[in-house]
């Protein structure tokens, strides 16, 4: 019998089979074994499709827990899509994921933080800046940030504050405070790097940037005249970035000791590429070499590129921690002179410590103004722009002058 025939038949027999059922379930004298016509033509349709959705969030805590190494690290938002995105295309297909995918991504990570996981670690980067007045305090409007933010607010006033000085000297530049800037040319990598102590533990700046460099930042790269370590995607804007770091810009000069310490080819072995093209006539090859790709590098950035967010924030650290031996930075110990002023500052501190607290324990009774707040408040009306403890302060200074 041929097919088709055979086909024929068998749908004219459910059809004859499902009729019956239908018009029984419909006319069934018993409520329970009655189906509404709604019930019955819902049962005619497809299964729910598999949306991007569903498959997104089968995977996340999969993509979340290699991207921060089971939580003990922080995550940014690209880190956990790109853990993500071969999970996601191996069940659905390598068409589903384009630019617009990665951008919804990162709506359905925050979906699935709100739903599912709120204790995860991930971070995003920073859109703008709040400044507190008078203390100057600035947090950038990232995760992290606000979080850290939330955790330390404090504006209690305690009377008999400890009275101490730094135990670390204060320094601005690199004299006697770091060897080594670490330029990273994306910005979302703070709170991975602080986390993990990065720049104390090395003593290395730690600068970054989005797009191209811009001459303010070839000119802190060239002022502070120690090795500019760049850390770059493995893409045609990665190389463009670390050439226009050692030529300068129009009105900037270049960073002489730059170090281009990847991504490179040797770099992305092992990590999933994600595909490229370019909007332009000129093969990209040409400015590649230029930059001072090699030939198989060429290759490779023709048709793909690696982002630094594929690595995940543990596989970056060990990362750059093995680059920071290959180039010998290491902590920064100042000379024998230096060593001896500190030495001599630090006994003359800790002594003017000890009397200060002594001073502080005999003022404990020290009377106050009846009328301190209304005093406060002329000092503010006479000058607006200072804060209510500086009032304080003046009018502490004024009254108890010898």
């Amino acid at each position: 019998m041929p097919m088709s025939k055979l086909s024929e038949d068998i749908k004219a027999g459910f059809k004859a089979v499902g009729g019956e059922w239908k018009k029984a379930k419909k006319n069934a004298s018993n409520r329970e074994d009655r189906v509404h016509h709604f019930r019955i033509s819902s049962m005619r349709s497809y299964a729910p499709r598999f949306t991007l959705k569903d498959a997104a969030f089968m995977f996340m805590e999969q993509a979340y827990n290699k991207a921060s190494s089971n939580g003990k690290f922080y995550a940014n938002a690209r880190q956990v899509m790109y853990a993500a995105r071969p999970l996601i295309i191996g069940v659905m297909g390598v068409n589903v994921w384009n630019d617009k995918t990665a951008i919804y991504f990162q709506t359905l990570l925050k979906d699935y933080i709100e739903g599912k996981n709120p204790s995860m670690k991930v971070v995003w980067d920073a859109r703008g800046h709040l400044r507190e007045p008078h203390t100057k305090h600035e947090i950038g409007l990232g995760g992290a940030e606000v979080m850290k933010y939330r955790r330390d607010q404090t504006g209690s006033v305690n009377e008999a504050e400890t009275v101490s000085f730094d135990t670390q000297i204060r320094t601005i530049g690199p004299t006697n405070r770091y060897g080594a800037v670490l330029f990273i040319e994306k910005e979302g990598f703070d709170e991975q790097l602080e986390d993990a102590g990065i720049a104390e533990k090395w003593d290395i700046a730690i600068m970054s940037s989005k797009g191209i460099p811009n001459k303010a930042t070839c000119d802190v790269g060239a002022m502070v005249g120690v090795p500019v370590l760049a850390l770059h995607d493995f893409d045609l804007a990665g190389f463009k970035i670390v050439r226009t770091l050692r030529r300068g810009t129009r009105l900037a000069s270049g960073i002489n000791n730059l170090i281009d310490i990847g991504l490179r080819l040797e770099d992305v072995k092992g990590l999933d590429p994600e595909p490229v093209t370019y909007n332009q006539r000129e093969d990209p090859k040409n400015y590649l070499r230029l930059c001072g790709a090699t030939p198989e590098e060429c290759d490779f950035l023709a048709y793909k590129r690696v982002e630094i967010n594929m690595l995940s924030t543990e596989e970056l650290i060990k990362f750059l921690e093995r680059k920071f031996i290959e180039h010998g930075v290491k902590k920064v110990i100042p000379d024998e002179e230096t060593l001896q002023m500190a030495y001599r500052r630090a006994v003359f501190c800790q002594e003017m410590e000890e009397k200060a607290n002594e001073i502080q324990i005999e003022h404990e009774d020290l009377e106050v103004p009846d009328d301190l707040e209304q005093k406060i408040s002329d000092s503010l009306a006479e000058n607006p722009s200072q804060s209510w403890d500086e009032a304080v302060w003046d009018l502490a200074d004024e009254e108890n002058m010898p």
